[in-house]
């Protein structure tokens, strides 16, 4: 906003001081003043955010005579560079316009800018045709300059960085923080072991070395496969969205040394600390303990139970259940598509849903969640809650066990009294395919209450 300025007329210009020690680089101007070409307000915010990312890279590079020296990522260098551009009056792809229309080249521009700036030296060179030595005198800045001018604009180099934005916008997660927060952690996890490069520069020494870095720092293997499953998910999307199908995917089937043999099984309770951690959480009966309660008695992930809305609880049905379904309006989503399903309430878990829903109904703020702590318009906040119950959970066992072992409780429950794997799956959401939704179909919920009936606690 700093930057806005709206004329009589009604057009947003982009009004911005020029740094002192930078004006000789601008004919001594003290302002840089250019119309927005728009009167939307909206509009104008977003443009000027854009010429300042621009000059911000530009003005950064000048104030040194090597940007590598900054440390400029390559899009940063993309920004200086077309920003440079700008101020010299031409833009990317300038040259190959003047050639069709038979113009002017508008490299002669450009040209005068580096003889003013580096004298005799680029010119002999630029008329030696010696390009070698004409790169090692620009900065990388103005290398980038030379090379965007003649690029084609319909067929831009895609950097990575860029199909970031592309893959977060088209997936239905792309909103959620967490997500975004992963996704954008490990692209600068990449960038900043090998750069952030056009797409087809990247090969398998790059994927390598990535993974090598996270083995490295001591991660898990399965954690490594997941960042690797991130980067081969964006760079599929730049492939296909930038018509570059040819391409192939480095980060594709990557082999990870001992994979999976670091993988450590997590511990089910016993009876005793089920009976234990039921009894403390009917003692306690606040939304914390809800939580536990009805994770217990479903097997249902944390997550699931956090992000659930009071119109997913029905109380009233033949089957009181629970409907396990995303609102991705609201940034609830599941794990898979199999996760979505009906479950039914019975022992702790319908004791804990009913005074979920009552203390909810009761609180003018909720929202319409049935655990407003934990859950906003926009976020689900399930790490802040496991953080929580976990640490709980171990002062009151006394035991290293978390929520997600009472997911796996529960599994190994219904093996123990031989419950149908296709009834276990509708019960936990195990397995690929979707179980129908909506009673009387499928599995009814009248059936997988009587397998849940037969293994679950029930309430003191």
């Amino acid at each position: 906003m700093k930057y806005l300025q709206q004329r009589p007329s009604g057009l947003w210009y982009y009004n911005r001081r020029i740094p002192q020690e930078l004006r000789a680089h601008f004919g001594g101007r003290l302002h840089k003043l250019k119309s927005l070409q728009t009167r939307d307000k909206g509009e104008a915010i977003r443009r000027a955010a854009q010429e300042a990312r621009l000059d911000d890279a530009l003005w950064r590079s000048l104030r040194s005579p090597k940007a590598e020296s900054l440390g400029l990522t390559t899009r940063e260098t993309m920004d200086a560079a077309k920003a440079l551009l700008a101020t010299l009056g031409i833009a990317p792809g300038d040259t190959l316009k003047a050639y069709a229309d038979g113009e002017p080249d508008p490299m002669d521009r450009l040209t005068e800018a580096l003889e003013t700036k580096y004298g005799d030296e680029y010119l002999s060179l630029r008329e030696d045709g010696d390009d070698v030595r004409v790169a090692r005198l620009l900065s990388p800045v103005e290398r980038e300059a030379h090379r965007i001018l003649r690029e084609d604009p319909d067929s831009p180099r895609v950097l990575l960085s860029a199909v970031v934005e592309r893959y977060l916008a088209d997936n239905a997660k792309g909103r959620q923080r967490a997500f975004v927060s992963h996704t954008k952690g490990t692209i600068a996890q990449l960038e900043a072991i090998t750069g952030d490069w056009p797409l087809e520069q990247y090969k398998r020494t790059h994927a390598n070395a990535f993974r090598d870095h996270l083995t490295a720092k001591g991660n898990s293997t399965g954690t490594v496969r997941r960042r690797l499953a991130v980067l081969k998910a964006v760079f599929n999307v730049g492939r296909r969205e930038f018509d570059l199908q040819s391409l192939p995917n480095p980060f594709e089937r990557v082999p990870i040394a001992g994979e999976g043999q670091d993988e450590q099984r997590r511990s089910s309770f016993t009876q005793e600390e089920l009976r234990a951690l039921a009894a403390a959480c009917q003692a306690r009966d606040d939304d914390i303990r809800h939580i536990i309660a009805i994770a217990m008695d479903t097997g249902a992930r944390l997550g699931e139970v956090v992000g659930l809305r009071l119109e997913d609880v029905n109380l009233t049905h033949e089957t009181p259940h629970l409907y396990i379904r995303p609102h991705a309006s609201l940034g609830r989503t599941l794990k898979t598509a199999a996760s979505e399903r009906k479950v039914p309430l019975v022992g702790l878990a319908l004791w804990a849903a009913s005074r979920a829903v009552e203390s909810a109904t009761s609180k003018k703020l909720s929202g319409g969640w049935l655990f407003p702590r934990y859950a906003t318009k926009t976020r689900i906040k399930a790490t802040h809650a496991s953080n929580t119950i976990n640490k709980w959970i171990r002062a009151t066992l006394h035991v290293n066990k978390t929520t997600h072992c009472l997911r796996h409780t529960m599994k190994d429950r219904l093996r123990h009294y031989n419950v149908p794997e296709e009834i276990q799956h509708a019960i936990g959401g195990w397995g690929r395919q979707t179980v129908p939704q909506g009673y009387g179909e499928g599995h009814a919920l009248g059936q997988l209450k009587e397998n849940l009936e037969r293994i679950v606690l029930k309430a003191g």
